[in-house]
């Protein structure tokens, strides 16, 4: 019976070197494109690919600012022209233009990119917190629909928790300028003192929330709230301010009011030119600015055919981000080698933690026959207990002390994904 490790011994640096992440985000891509890519049916695509030979497990990203694919596979090559050629089909994109925008990284690029968004340092709005909450919703949400594997849930747990503590080391987070600071600085762009409109705010979601702590933060409490159930508005209003109201009412008076944030999960057009155009009276509200804070869009392009309305985007959140940015720069750049460092560490743990079956499986293997030449030692010798203890602990000690350079190469190997020593060990060791 084979008690040493199989010749086949694949340790996790082979999963970390295949471990692919394939999208798309801001830098490259207008929000009407991350909106047209955006994944509509999350339990079908991850069926989709969970149907890709040799994906063993997935976790999907999707914000304002991008849609981004986890997947833990044995094959990244050929598995990211698949992945891509499904999320093109399932999008009706043109397959050719989602290979021109989207980003593919592998292995530890993959930890480091991981880490980095959860630090604050990939998102538009420079060290803003609300990317946590999104990645642990992500990854909650793949767990439910029993999507992500042991190796992707584990990976997301420490990019967390590590891009937590760059936040905390550096300060990263401390000062930004929130989604909700910039939107309602975008208003007063087109509407001015925001004090004098009257506001209705669709959507009781995170981004909801951001907006309405906003409000608050600059004394602005009288605000209309709508969401998909009355008990759900409620609910809302009671922890965070504002007013309820049913969300059929509230379209139908939608010229009441001068600002309109939209922030639903909803899949389709809430405002059209057809449900909005009857309600407009100028001589009640000359200008209306609907601000579309969701995705996909909830706000249909044919509303800027409308006199009076202005309609605004997380692309045009870009020149208020640009600005906070180039004061940030400092803190950026002391981040950066921070989820170097944080990455590399993962990167490292991982690894060693799987060389720990070859250790365990050699000391079981040489304890098994240590046991046994003690057994016929002491067969062939008459001696009292006490001596037969010394024995026992000095083949305990002689066990430890030959193993004891070996298993620490192991780990190294392990930590540095050396290949050939792991394979050639596993050969090594490997009994009958």
């Amino acid at each position: 019976m084979k008690v040493g490790r199989p010749t086949t011994f694949a340790p996790l640096w082979d999963v970390l070197r295949v471990l692919v992440n394939i999208g798309v985000s801001y830098r490259k891509a207008p929000l009407s494109t991350l909106d047209a890519l955006t994944l509509r049916d999350l339990p079908g695509f991850y069926k989709i690919l969970g149907s890709i030979p040799r994906v063993k497990g997935a976790v999907l990203v999707q914000t304002c600012n991008r849609v981004d694919m986890f997947i833990d596979t044995d094959d990244g090559a050929d598995i990211s022209e698949k992945i891509l050629w499904n999320w093109a089909l399932e999008t009706r994109f043109k397959l050719h233009e989602l290979r021109r925008i989207s980003e593919q990284r592998t292995g530890d690029q993959v930890l480091e990119y991981l880490v980095s968004l959860a630090s604050g340092l990939e998102s538009m709005l420079v060290g803003e917190s609300q990317i946590l909450g999104q990645l642990k919703s992500s990854l909650i949400e793949a767990r439910g629909f029993a999507a992500s594997s042991p190796t992707l849930s584990e990976i997301f747990e420490m990019s967390l928790a590590a891009g937590s503590r760059v936040r905390d080391q550096t300060g990263i987070g401390r000062g930004t300028i929130s989604l909700g600071s910039a939107a309602l600085k975008l208003a007063e762009g087109s509407l001015g003192n925001l004090h004098r409109v009257n506001i209705l705010l669709l959507g009781t979601g995170q981004i909801g929330m951001i907006i309405m702590k906003a409000l608050k933060a600059r004394g602005m409490t009288d605000v209309t709230v709508a969401s998909r159930t009355r008990q759900r508005t409620e609910s809302f209003c009671r922890t965070f301010g504002g007013k309820p109201a049913d969300i059929k009412n509230v379209i139908s008076q939608i010229g009441l009011f001068g600002l309109v944030v939209v922030a639903t999960r909803a899949t389709g057009y809430l405002l059209t030119k057809e449900i909005v155009a009857p309600q407009l009276k100028p001589d009640q509200n000359p200008k209306l600015m609907i601000l579309d804070l969701s995705i996909p869009r909830n706000v249909s392009p044919d509303l800027e055919q409308l006199e009076g309305i202005v309609i605004k985007t997380i692309d045009d959140l870009r020149d208020i981000t640009d600005q906070a940015l180039s004061t940030r720069t400092t803190l950026v750049k002391e981040a950066e080698p921070k989820v170097e460092e944080a990455a590399a560490k993962i990167s490292a743990l991982l690894r060693r933690e799987e060389a720990e079956p070859m250790v365990s499986d050699l000391y079981h293997r040489a304890d098994k026959i240590r046991k046994e030449e003690l057994e016929k030692a002491l067969s062939k010798l008459n001696l009292p207990q006490h001596q037969q203890e010394v024995l026992e602990r000095m083949s305990l000690s002689l066990v430890r002390k030959l193993l004891a350079q070996p298993v620490v190469n192991l780990r190294e190997a392990a930590k540095k994904g050396d290949s050939k020593l792991l394979t050639v060990a596993g050969q090594i060791f490997e009994g009958e």
